[in-house]
């Protein structure tokens, strides 16, 4: 299943002579070097020159960036376990785009990554 996907805005002049955006993709996103599966709003391939590899670079809904060019999964639908980015399915579904649970046919789990202090923390004392 493919979804449509919005021309990314701020393709660079130096940069769109080898950018092809992508018209539509699967719904989710799984980056192998982040947790949160992503909704995908933006993507595009980048050939800029034939020194170097073509890339994409993905632009989620929620606002994160990434770019590479073998990290990347895109799934019909979120694998058990996983937890979908809150931030993307709010904006998604706000967009007017389904819902995960309506393109999946079941819940799907939404989370959020938090950050946490592990330095100069003071221990309690009892």
């Amino acid at each position: 299943m493919k979804l449509p996907l919005e021309k990314a805005k701020d393709l660079k002049c130096w940069a769109s002579k080898g950018s092809l955006p992508w018209k539509a993709c699967s719904p989710f996103l799984e980056n192998a070097r982040a947790v949160l599966i992503h909704r995908p709003r933006n993507v595009t391939t980048h050939k800029l020159s034939e020194k170097y590899d073509a890339h994409v670079s993905v632009t989620n809904w929620c606002g994160s960036t990434f770019s590479g060019g073998k990290h990347f999964t895109f799934l019909d639908a979120v694998p058990e376990g996983k937890l979908l980015c809150a931030r993307c399915e709010e904006k998604a579904v706000n967009a007017g785009i389904q819902s995960s649970h309506e393109l999946t046919g079941r819940h799907v789990h939404l989370g959020g990554v938090v950050a946490v202090q592990l330095c100069c923390v003071e221990k309690e004392s009892k």
